[in-house]
């Protein structure tokens, strides 16, 4: 099969890199930007590059979009009115947020759509084709373009989840509180070490090793039974003295720390905490 990328940043690029060592022709690149274009046509062995999308996207039998979510619509409804799909093709996004069906334009020129968003983090196309290795995609869209999506899937390494028609955007949250919200929790904890006299540097290095432990812990034991820590064992006390200190010393933590609080109860309830013990923080919170 062949793959023409459109959009060559780092999601795009680590496709293209992982999707190329497991054995697919890369048809093409296109992207705004001749440049950069020409700098992923080379990571991924193509003479074919450009900056005119609907030139290189007949050539593909897989075209995968790879652009910013907000000109996803606009770029796909570009190439159809030029020209560049074709009956047959399978044509995909990789936004996490958007369903399949803003790939109508491509429909409407007789291919099948796909919405194939990577659960992981790419930061650049090297390391972002390793870890796309083992990771989970969510596939949504045709029945005949989710069962190729499967099949690449599976050849890159990774696996599949395919998601009902209209879960887009619960599920992109999802990911947004699993990722993005767990590095804002991070800069949180480091901030309130720096309340307690340790420099941001040094407790961002001093949490790691917690945090790989507590990953560690999610990997081995799953949930509920890896949450720790004074909630789960019905140590009123020390949240009490939490509570304290956080409204003497820093208050701008406490609605996060008391809101973080109410939910950590109902996942220790789960693993095993008293309904008395409960009751007793919860009135604390």
């Amino acid at each position: 099969m062949k793959v023409a990328i459109v959009g060559a940043g780092r999601a795009g690029g680590a496709l293209a890199l992982a999707l190329r060592e497991a054995g697919y022709e890369i048809a093409g690149i296109a992207s705004r930007s001749m440049e950069s274009a020409r700098r992923l046509a080379e990571l991924v062995g193509t003479e074919d590059y450009s900056d005119r999308p609907e030139v290189l996207v007949p050539s593909g039998d897989l075209v995968v979009l790879s652009v910013p979510d907000g000109v996803v619509p606009s770029v796909c409804a570009r190439i159809a009115e030029r020209g560049g799909f074709r009956r047959g093709q399978v044509v995909a996004h990789l936004s996490g947020a958007l369903p399949s069906d803003v790939l109508s334009p491509a429909k409407e020129a007789g291919a099948y759509v796909l919405s194939m968003h990577p659960i992981q983090t790419l930061a650049e196309p090297e390391t972002g084709a390793r870890r796309l290795k083992g990771s989970y995609f969510t596939l949504e869209g045709d029945p005949e373009a989710v069962g190729v999506g499967r099949r690449l899937v599976e050849d890159m390494g990774g696996r599949a989840l395919e998601l009902p028609k209209g879960t887009k955007v619960l599920y992109h949250a999802a990911l947004c509180v699993a990722s993005n919200y767990f590095v804002a929790l991070v800069d949180a904890a480091v901030g309130l070490l720096r309340a307690a006299g340790v420099e941001p540097d040094e407790g961002l290095k001093a949490v790691l090793p917690l945090l790989l432990g507590t990953l560690e812990n999610l990997r081995e034991l799953g949930l509920p039974h890896s949450l720790t820590g004074p909630i789960v064992r019905g140590d009123a006390g020390t949240v009490r003295a939490h509570l304290r200190a956080l409204s003497e010393e820093v208050p701008e933590f406490l609605e996060l720390y008391r809101t973080l609080g109410m939910y950590t109860l109902k996942v220790a309830l789960r693993a095993g905490l008293d309904e008395k013990a409960a009751k007793e923080i919860s009135a604390l919170l």
